[in-house]
């Protein structure tokens, strides 16, 4: 009988090791071979499913129904630590995005560090340059171009506000208010922004001055743009910026009568104590989404693009001052592209409020062309800019100029770090032609 009972198992062992072997079909060609049972795994079973009682049909049945089936896999080893996405939700704490996770929330209240230093070196000086002709250095040396500081928040959502003081603001080296503002959201798409601000004109001056991809705006921007001033403007933002809108009204503009030296960024500690009003407005979209805060295309993106136009008029007490600019701006796969065409106009008042050498109406005419492209995403970039300025259009004379700007932006830690080489070249198109090139290096922190 024992050697009976032993060819029976032997029979029943090598019975229930073929028989799911037949049944179970071939892996798939993607699953790895540790997710199909061993033979050995197989035969343990058909042992235990001997071992039951004749009465256990049910046990048996499970049992042969489990070799049948592949073992769960084991969870792989942990793969080594790779670079943390683009998205900068995790992994390095200065991956891409970082900056503006950069917050401390106190209950309702959230803020964020406001900080720039901008060190300027110029090696090469041409001997006519000057500072008030709108030329980034007078003579070779070191210049610390912008030291500025502060917070940027926002209060549960509903109001955001900004204060930053300009620490280099002038030759002394005193101390001023770059911004002073808060915004009141009264519905998700429309803000009410009050205090000194940018003012909603042209891409480039609203572009922040860390943000561009050489180390200085356009000339012509920074001889015509009103920059910061003191007012309230309305600003709307819809569909995920498909459509934004502009509008502002403030205290009246001021500029010297040198046209390169640009208007006057006016906080007006004492109010509006010469001049009048002003108001200003931009239309402006973005139909691919948005481009970002920089000008450059750090992050090669798809093909996105950005159109606007804007004006002002100002009442002032010495000059009536009225502009207008429009602005393309593409980004694909690491190229950037931009193109402004800026209008200005000026005229004297009768009995100005201060002294003024204008004695008759002048209009001028920029017009301006930028492109660069991403070596290596968000590290190195190269860019070239063309400018054609005629500060006033009744006259030809060294004041009209063709400028050539160069040069290539290495960015390190999401733009947290970037060092940039700026080449310029500046052609008078009538009169005297001046030695007036410049050669500039600029070692930037920005947050």
């Amino acid at each position: 009988m024992r050697h009976l009972a032993r060819v029976a198992g032997g029979a029943a062992v090598l019975l229930a090791a073929a028989t799911p072997r037949a049944q179970e079909p071939e892996p798939a060609a993607e699953e790895p071979a540790a997710a199909v049972a061993s033979p050995g795994d197989a035969q343990a079973e058909a042992v235990e499913a001997a071992a039951e009682p004749e009465g256990a049909a049910a046990p048996a049945a499970r049992a042969s129904a489990q070799a049948r089936e592949p073992r769960p896999r084991e969870a792989p080893a942990p793969a080594p630590a790779s670079p943390a996405p683009a998205s900068g939700d995790r992994g390095d704490l200065l991956s891409p995005g970082f900056r503006e996770r950069v917050r401390i929330a106190l209950g309702p209240l959230e803020i964020a560090p406001i900080a720039l230093l901008a060190l300027q070196a110029a090696p090469y000086v041409g001997d006519d340059a000057l500072g008030q002709a709108g030329d980034s250095a007078e003579r070779p040396g070191f210049r610390l171009r912008r030291v500025r500081a502060g917070l940027r928040g926002d209060v549960a959502g509903l109001v955001r506000f900004a204060i930053s003081t300009e620490l280099a603001g002038d030759d002394e080296g005193t101390a001023r208010i770059h911004e002073a503002w808060a915004g009141i959201t009264a519905a998700r798409a429309i803000e009410v922004i009050a205090g000194a601000r940018t003012v909603p004109f042209s891409r480039s001056a609203m572009t922040g001055a860390g943000d561009g991809a050489l180390a200085e705006r356009p000339l012509a921007v920074r001889a015509i743009a009103p920059f910061t001033q003191v007012g309230i403007q309305a600003e709307g933002h819809f569909q995920d910026r498909a459509f934004s809108c502009h509008a502002g009204v403030y205290n009246a503009f001021q500029r010297s009568d040198q046209f390169y030296a640009g208007p006057s960024e006016s906080l007006a500690p004492l109010g509006n104590r010469f001049e009048g009003i002003a108001v200003a407005g931009r239309v402006a979209t973005e139909p691919r989404g948005p481009l970002g805060r920089a000008l450059q295309d750090v992050a090669r993106s798809p093909f996105r693009l950005g159109v606007g136009a804007d004006g002002f008029f100002s009442d002032g007490g010495a000059r009536t001052l009225y502009g207008a600019s429009a602005d393309v701006l593409v980004h694909a796969a690491g190229l950037h592209a931009l193109g402004e065409v800026l209008w200005t106009g000026a005229s004297p008042k009768a009995v100005p409020t201060q002294p003024i050498a204008q004695i008759t109406s002048i209009s001028s005419l920029a017009l301006v062309f930028e492109a660069g492209y991403m070596l290596i995403a968000r590290k190195l970039g190269v860019s070239g800019r063309v400018e054609w300025i005629d500060p006033n259009l009744d006259i030809d004379d060294e004041g009209d100029n063709l400028v050539l700007t160069g040069g290539a932006s290495y960015h390190a830690y999401d733009d947290l770090v970037k060092a940039q080489l700026e080449v310029t070249h500046r052609e008078e198109l009538g009169g005297l032609s001046l030695s007036n090139d410049v050669l500039l290096l600029q070692l930037q922190l920005s947050l």
